[in-house]
């Protein structure tokens, strides 16, 4: 097995704060990027970032922070984090990340789980995954929901360059 799930015992306890937070910033960042979803705007912002100055959210990223650490071999790493705010009707279909590490939170993830090619994750408040990149996923209801699926997708990212990027969501941890 070359990925691995971690429990947070943050989100467990704090979920309910957690989502009340969690809706208010999917509210700033229609401000921004208003009727986009934010799944498919992560190259333009950092979830830590809409979150910040939240102190709830500032534990949750030095917790995956310390994750990636566990995790990740590499010398250098920079991560992105993005909001999955979806209805049933929204979520992922087969994807792939094309970075060296790729990894979701789950906040609510209602009753649904990930299924990868070769495996299956059943999703639960609290996991975090963490896995190679490139590994074509999709995410499946397994009960219907009304309120939004709440996870966070985060990349990771080793491979400097000295120029800027495109993407201006990626800071270094």
């Amino acid at each position: 097995m070359d990925y691995k799930i971690y429990k947070s015992q943050l989100i467990i306890d704090n979920k309910d704060e957690m989502l009340e937070q969690i809706h208010r910033a999917h509210s700033v960042h229609q401000i921004y990027f208003p009727g986009n979803d934010s799944t498919w705007t992560y190259k333009g912002y950092n979830f830590f970032g809409l979150t910040s100055p939240s102190l709830l959210f500032s534990k949750l990223f030095f917790e995956l922070k310390n994750i990636i650490y566990d995790y990740v071999p590499e010398e250098n790493k920079w991560m992105q984090c993005w909001l999955n705010y979806h209805r049933p009707d929204q979520v992922l279909d087969w994807h792939d990340h094309h970075w060296d590490y790729h990894g979701y939170i789950c906040i609510d993830p209602k009753k649904t789980k990930t299924v990868f090619e070769e495996y299956e994750i059943e999703n639960e408040v609290g996991n975090i995954y963490i896995g190679p990149g490139n590994r074509k996923h999709k995410v499946v209801v397994e009960q219907n929901y009304n309120n939004p699926r709440i996870t966070l997708g985060f990349y990771v990212c080793v491979q400097p360059k000295n120029t800027p990027d495109k993407i201006l969501s990626l800071i270094p941890i």
